[in-house]
């Protein structure tokens, strides 16, 4: 049994959510609590997602304040200029 039986709680849903929800019920053969129960799952679950991500990136910014542009060109591996030292082939002109 569910820990919250015993509590009763009221929720107010958006007149236009609740008809939408109820017309999914009433074409899936489900009750209306179903359709609602799966859309607040699905919603709280892309929210601690996108929290997680969230959290991620501040991480990846506070990790990486205080590199110049260049430096975290260097720490991504992305090489803007050619190599000084590596020599460019040179082309051949036939007289």
């Amino acid at each position: 049994m569910n820990r919250h039986a015993s509590r009763r709680t009221t929720l107010t849903l958006p007149a236009s959510s609740l008809d939408l929800a109820e017309g999914i019920a009433r074409k899936r053969h489900v009750n209306l609590s179903t359709v609602v129960g799966e859309a607040l799952q699905r919603g709280l679950r892309e929210e601690v997602q996108a929290l997680r991500k969230e959290t991620i990136l501040q991480s990846y910014r506070k990790a990486f304040t205080g590199f110049s542009p260049e430096e975290l060109l260097l720490l991504d591996g992305i090489v803007a200029e050619p190599h000084p030292t590596k020599r460019t082939p040179k082309t051949r002109t036939r007289k």
